[in-house]
């Protein structure tokens, strides 16, 4: 194998490591609530869960986005959304 095959298996196992430390941080670190108007640093999101629902309920559900910030810090924001599993009529 040449050197710079060794180089990239090594980048993206380094890419993928330091993105599963960040998804573990987010998820442990508490939440903050989003306010309408709110300035977010968001560099890169992590994950976006949604609360369970049935896939009848089509109203408004508790959401958070897990996220880093411009600076590499992970951030957890809670918010209201409209749910995506919906299923009118089916």
């Amino acid at each position: 194998m040449k050197a710079a095959h060794i180089a990239q298996a090594c980048l993206f196992a380094a890419i993928a490591a330091f993105a599963s430390v960040g998804a573990q941080a987010a998820d442990t670190a508490p939440a903050e609530q989003y306010h309408y108007g709110q300035k977010l640093d968001v560099k890169r999101v992590l994950a976006i869960h949604e609360e369970n629902a049935s896939p009848f309920d089509c109203g408004i559900v508790n959401a958070r986005m897990d996220y880093l910030d411009s600076h590499g810090q992970p951030h957890s924001l809670a918010y209201r959304k409209f749910a995506t599993n919906c299923n009118e009529g089916g």
